[in-house]
């Protein structure tokens, strides 16, 4: 019993010696805590709204083929997808405004600058992810970056690994492997399209691509 008074008593010293401590400390983290909470109710969601709002406008810009419109808006009522992922950094809407970007800069020939936009994409969505990086690879064949190409197809068929982008995918690095001379690779990859993807349209007019390459590699 004396041992268990001791150290109660221990532990009442202890709070009277740190008591103050442990309370700001408590106290600091439910203000931490309170700061993200109101943080995100009152920043976060209402950033996120009016960047969702402005994104319509410029979608609507994109759909109908006005890529510099959807990329530079009509002013600082309605903005761009350049404006868009400055202006609202950190939201989904920005993040897939850098996707925008990039496929109209690919569009007006500007592969360079649509390249460095695609590469601040970022998703692990099935369809989304590898369509952008297939465009990643089409930038690199532009600038004769054929190495990085071929590594960038080769990454979107994976990354999808579905009949209804995969195939393309294929096809695209085939297609580089062979103006870089090696048709073996070439070869091995049209014919994992009709092995693997043989259900796909793909599949059948893969086959004049392979008898291509058969015919150089000899």
């Amino acid at each position: 019993l004396d041992t268990i008074d001791e150290q109660v008593l221990k532990g009442e010293l202890f709070f009277e010696r740190h008591g103050k401590k442990i309370i700001i400390a408590v106290a600091a983290l439910l203000v931490i805590a309170l700061g993200f909470f109101a943080y995100h109710r009152f920043v976060t969601i209402p950033k996120s709204e009016k960047a969702t709002a402005q994104m319509f406008v410029a979608e609507d810009s994109f759909m109908l083929g006005q890529d510099s419109l959807a990329l530079k808006g009509q002013g600082a009522g309605t903005q761009g997808f350049e404006a868009i992922a400055k202006n609202f950094s950190g939201t989904d809407a920005a993040n897939l405004a850098h996707a925008y970007s990039g496929i109209c800069l690919y569009d007006m020939g500007k592969y360079q600058e649509a390249l460095t936009e695609l590469k601040k994409f970022s998703s692990d969505e099935a369809v989304v992810a590898p369509s952008i990086q297939r465009i990643i690879g089409d930038c690199y064949v532009q600038l004769g970056k054929l190495d990085d190409a071929v590594k960038a197809y080769e990454t979107a068929a994976k990354q999808a690994s579905n009949e209804a982008i995969s195939p393309s995918c294929l096809i695209k690095a085939g297609h580089v492997y062979e103006k870089q001379g090696k048709y073996d690779k070439a070869i091995a990859l049209y014919n994992e399209v009709k092995t693997k993807y043989y259900t796909t349209p793909e599949a059948e007019s893969v086959e004049a691509d392979l008898l291509r390459a058969q015919a150089q590699g000899k």
